[in-house]
């Protein structure tokens, strides 16, 4: 887009320029506190998806570079773009996006970037430096650019699908309430968010990234949240199980299930091998960082060298107080997503 903003763009923030008038105008903002309690009460239903959604874009990620943080950063940047894009009143299509032969990115800034990501700044030159070496960004003169290698190794097409699944089934235990009103089926949210990208992706985005952050943070890397995530993912299959056929209690809220969770004893772990299939990380890396995980008291072990979520692990308030604060953020972003739907300008025709 070389132009400050094109037709489209003035079209559709056209009504935005005039006079407002409040005069008999009932506003149904969607409240992200309300968007919490409800989900809060039916925290079982959209776990599974969640964690698919999750999975999907870790296993994407890994599989780009072996390497977490040189994606981190490369989204991170990617949402700048979009940043600068709806800071022009801008939005482009997901085919759009991705057919540009290359993208404009205004500053690497390192500093900034190391305080976002928490990452250090020297790491952070160093992974600035591979993507270059990789031409996924390249300079003419003062100006940076992606090349159309983003297409390859960012193309979220996969995580763009769970995404529209899990929205899907929030939207429909949301339809119950009066001040949601009609649901949204699978086909209308992948139209708007394909329609819609940047603005769409950019607020995942928004919530993906601190959300990575702070996993990064509590256990040192996202290789080592990942394997403990396949553990926690495979103890919930289980608890899910036996909440399905009313063996357990079914959790009522978020709290609920976390501690449901924790203090569920499956009848099987899961073992190594399996954790470096399920996340792509090599197996040699997988038990490393089990052992780590053992260390931190954070998992446990039994006799068949399986592993699986302890009752009580280390440091169980900090874990906690980031557990309840990654479902506040994920209820926020839900409701600005159907906010967006329902009250704003961007429509689908």
């Amino acid at each position: 887009m070389s132009k400050p903003i094109d037709l489209k763009t003035v079209k559709i923030f056209e009504p935005l320029k005039r006079k407002p008038s409040f005069e008999n105008k009932t506003f149904n903002i969607i409240n992200a506190d309300e968007v919490y309690d409800v989900l809060s009460s039916h925290s079982n239903e959209t776990v599974t998806l969640w964690f698919k959604l999750q999975q999907s874009w870790c296993n994407n990620a890994y599989s780009t570079f072996r390497d977490y943080d040189s994606y981190l950063i490369l989204i991170y940047l990617v949402n700048q773009v979009f940043q600068k894009y709806s800071d022009r009143f801008q939005y482009l299509s997901f085919q759009e996006f991705y057919e540009k032969n290359e993208v404009n990115i205004d500053k690497i800034n390192l500093i900034e970037i190391s305080k976002e990501l928490n990452i250090p700044k020297e790491t952070i030159r160093r992974k600035v430096n591979f993507l270059q070496n990789q031409n996924i960004i390249f300079r003419k003169g003062k100006t940076i650019f992606f090349n159309n290698a983003i297409n390859r190794v960012q193309k979220p097409s996969n995580s763009k699908k769970m995404l529209v699944n899990f929205l899907e089934k929030t939207s429909s235990i949301l339809r119950k309430e009066d001040w949601f009103g009609k649901s949204f089926s699978k086909e209308e949210i992948e139209e708007f968010i394909d329609k819609y990208f940047t603005i769409c992706w950019q607020h995942w985005l928004r919530l993906q990234i601190p959300y990575l952050v702070r996993f990064r943070a509590f256990f040192g890397d996202l290789e080592t949240w990942n394997v403990w995530g396949a553990i926690g993912i495979s103890q919930f299959t289980d608890y899910s199980k036996q909440v399905k056929n009313r063996v357990v209690e079914d959790p009522r809220t978020y709290a609920d299930l976390y501690l449901h969770l924790l203090r569920h004893t499956p009848k099987n772990g899961i073992n190594a091998s399996s954790i470096s299939e399920i996340s792509m990380i090599p197996r040699a890396t997988v038990i490393r960082k089990l052992k780590y995980l053992l260390k931190q008291k954070l998992v446990t072990k039994n006799k068949k060298l399986e592993y699986m979520l302890l009752p009580s692990p280390k440091n169980i308030k900090s874990f906690e107080e980031n557990y309840m604060q990654n479902q506040k953020h994920k209820a926020g972003f839900v409701a600005t997503i159907f906010d967006l739907m329902k009250n704003s300008p961007f429509k689908v025709e």
